[in-house]
This record gives C-alpha cells, structure tokens and sequence, in this order.
C-alpha cells in the first residue's frame, strides 16, 4: 500500500510540474484524389458519384513539453498526439459492393472518410504570447472508410504541420495551423491531404 501511495505521489508531482496544452480543432481539408468509381464507395454513372474531394474536419490533440531547445533559449520541443475525423463525401448512390453480394442496385447514403491518428514532435518558439510552431516529421495511422479498391482500410503515412497560436490568457490559446498528410501508398488509393484549421488550446 505504501509503494501505490509513492508511485501516485510521484506521479501527481510530476504533472504539478508538466507543461502542455489540450485543444481541440475544427478545419476544412482538401484529398488530392477523390474515391468516385470505387467498389465501396458507388457503382457509377447514373447510379451516383460519391466524388466530392473537400470537406470538413474535426480534431482534438495534447501537446506534453519534453525539453527546451538547446540551440535557441526561447525554443521548446512538445510531443503531440493528434486525432482528425474528416468527412470528404456523402451521397446517396448504389455501391457495387451491395450489388455484387445482394444485387442491391437501391440508393443509399455511403459516407467517404478519414480517421488521422498521428504523434509527432512539435517546436515551439516562446515569444511571450504569440508562439509559431513547426511539426516537421511524424507518423500518422490513417484509416479509410469504406475500405479501398484492395480492400484496405488502414494505412500508414508521413504528416508535417505548420501554426501559430496567441496566448489571450495563462490558460486559453487560441490558434491556426495547416497540415499535410500523406498516406505510404495503396495500390488503389493513395491518399494525400491538406488541411487548413483553427483551434482552441487549454494551457497546464
């Protein structure tokens, strides 16, 4: 009983001590190829085109502080694990997949869309209220709904990032970014994103 004490000790120690921020994102992003004429996605034709290559996102994140920049005094280094649903399309259109299992030709609402999961480190420069950050590399887990062509639906992909954010108060940030997502490459969809949005960050 004593060591659970310790260690929940040490651990409400050391988030007294931690610095970072949650926040919470809304954006509009852009596919550089959109999904028309897939299996899951419309038949084509008369039946429909689930085509549209723009639409709206919704994310959230937490930034966690792991150390200041040894080469710039007013640099700081975050770790950031980012989490982006974007809706590109959503038609009412017969998917081949319905027609092929049940010879289902009906129209139905098929959503195309994008779950981003990514971690990446964040610089950060202090510049008292107004801080510029870049996210230069970092590792995005994507998943593709409905599945490709090959029927995958999880993917892996690089993500860089680029934003701004204006402290109004010791705990309120508000913020701008654009980020760039691209997925490793399946042979049937290789997706490419970019997303411009803006946030709101709370600051421990």
């Amino acid at each position: 009983m004593k060591r659970i004490m310790l260690v929940l000790a040490l651990f409400v120690t050391g988030n007294a001590l931690a610095k970072g921020q949650v926040f919470y994102r809304l954006g509009s992003a852009n596919i550089q190829m959109n999904r028309d004429g897939q299996i899951f996605t419309d038949v084509g034709g008369a039946n429909g085109l689930n085509s549209d290559d723009k639409g709206m996102s919704i994310g959230a994140g937490l930034d966690m502080k792991l150390f200041d920049c040894l080469v710039y005094d007013k640099g700081e280094v975050f770790g950031e694990i980012f989490v982006n649903y974007t809706k590109f399309s959503e038609e009412r259109v017969a998917s081949a997949a319905s027609v092929l299992a049940s010879s289902d030709s009906s129209k139905k609402e098929v959503n195309v869309s994008e779950l981003n999961v990514t971690i990446a480190p964040k610089y950060k420069v202090n510049w008292g209220r107004f801080k510029p950050w870049i996210i230069p590399i970092g590792l995005s887990f994507l998943v593709n709904s409905p599945p490709s062509d090959t029927t995958n639906y999880l993917d892996i992909g690089y993500h860089a990032a680029i934003g701004a954010e204006f402290e109004v108060f010791d705990r309120l940030s508000l913020g701008v970014d654009f980020r760039y997502t691209k997925g490793s490459g399946d042979p049937s969809y290789a997706f490419e994103s970019l997303d411009a949005g803006a946030y709101m960050g709370l600051n421990f």
